[in-house]
């Protein structure tokens, strides 16, 4: 389940899909390595919107996923930066991508639920009516004169300003002088504590709960991938398989969870609106089903930075 996972020896960097991520040296400082995680943010960023037509789905999910891992970035390294500093361009950069979610809602709607129904369904007339419908809500959900090249612009912009993201305050000097490889230990032992927590307790027909086991499976597995050259690859690609299969789950039935809702904003006919609604339904209850079983792998893995 791992995304594909290839080195670049001339810019020493890690890329995992479309993500490039620096190769931290074993005894780098937590300043050394967030610098180089944020520029490789911004790289990211930059490469996933550059030249892209902004309509493109492909186009919204990268800038989505690219705000997403900075934001998370901010996260992993929050206990060296000044709190509401922090908070306040993890806001901006969350209201920045929270733009383009119904788009994104209805590209993954499209992708997931319409075109595996057409091609089961393929001499049904309904699916030409939800095709049309889907594809209009779409194209009004996509924010007015989308510009994503002018927005990580911004980002960079505001980033290269914030002393505070590449000169220690006072208080956290001695932090940023730490090794990294200690300091991932301890971030990655909390979030697996909390993400077991989680597992265990979760009750996906409870919202909330879901939502929340949801946020810390992302705060898990991103710094696993910001920080596995730290460690030893096996064990790293391991666990990370097991936060990926929990995802996975977690998102298919988010997925299906929200095209259901999507449906009432559809006008539809009753025979769509119940072929579409019937479909959600086996998918719900498949991915309900198949949950408990990626959770028990996940609880199970041994942690392979102790």
């Amino acid at each position: 389940m791992t995304e594909t996972v290839r080195r670049s020896a001339a810019d020493s960097v890690i890329v995992i899909g479309r993500t490039a991520l620096p190769v931290i040296a074993p005894d780098s400082t937590v300043a050394g390595g967030f610098e180089a995680m944020l520029a490789a943010s911004i790289r990211t960023l930059r490469n996933a919107t550059h030249h892209s037509e902004p309509g493109r789905p492909e186009t919204v999910h990268r800038f989505r996923v690219g705000l997403r891992r900075l934001r998370s970035l901010l996260s992993a390294f929050r206990t060296i930066l000044p709190n509401d500093e922090r908070r306040a361009l993890g806001a901006r950069l969350g209201a920045l991508g929270k733009q383009y979610s119904r788009a994104r809602e209805w590209d993954v709607f499209l992708s997931s639920t319409l075109r595996p129904m057409a091609e089961a369904l393929a001499d049904e007339p309904a699916i030409l009516e939800l095709d049309a419908c889907a594809r209009e809500a779409r194209r009004r959900a996509l924010p007015e004169g989308a510009n994503f090249e002018a927005s990580v612009n911004e980002v960079a912009a505001a980033i290269d300003v914030a002393a505070w993201l590449h000169y220690p305050r006072p208080e956290f000097a001695d932090l940023w002088q730490q090794y990294l490889k200690d300091f991932a230990g301890e971030l990655l032992t909390k979030r697996h504590r909390r993400l077991r927590k989680r597992l265990k307790a979760v009750d996906l027909d409870h919202q909330p709960s879901f939502h929340q086991l949801r946020i810390q499976v992302k705060k898990t597995r991103y710094p696993i991938e910001m920080f596995r050259n730290l460690f030893d690859e096996k064990g790293v690609d391991d666990y990370l398989d097991r936060v990926i299969g929990v995802q996975d789950a977690l998102g298919h039935l988010n997925d299906a969870l929200i095209a259901r809702e999507l449906l009432s904003d559809l006008p539809l006919s009753s025979r769509s609106q119940g072929l579409a609604s019937g479909w959600l339904a086996r998918e719900i209850e498949a991915c309900r089903a198949g949950f408990p079983a990626a959770a028990k792998k996940l609880r199970k893995a041994t942690p392979f930075w102790e």
